[in-house]
């Protein structure tokens, strides 16, 4: 996490699909990072991406609705939540 959002690294990859129950504004989003050449036709980032939430990034990347709080993880296996959580 960074102050004004989420970044997702180069060379991150995404799932090449999307489930049918994903909303339309995040597929609309993806498909405008495919076509801008941010994710590549291969599925990966070409450079840093700042979202603007966790579960923004999250969705892109797992190709469906999500809760970044809760999806991404250390790798101890804690949640943002928990890092958050721990930090106040």
């Amino acid at each position: 996490a960074v102050d004004d959002g989420f970044v997702v690294f180069k060379g991150s990859k995404i799932a090449s699909d999307v489930t049918a129950s994903m909303s339309e504004s995040l597929i609309k989003l993806r498909d405008k990072l495919l076509s801008k050449n941010i994710i590549s036709t291969d599925n990966i980032f070409v450079s840093d991406y700042t979202f603007t939430s966790p579960s923004l990034a999250a969705a892109i990347i797992m190709g469906r609705n999500a809760n970044g709080r809760t999806e991404w993880k250390t790798k101890n296996k804690k949640t943002l939540a928990e890092v958050e959580t721990e930090n106040l």
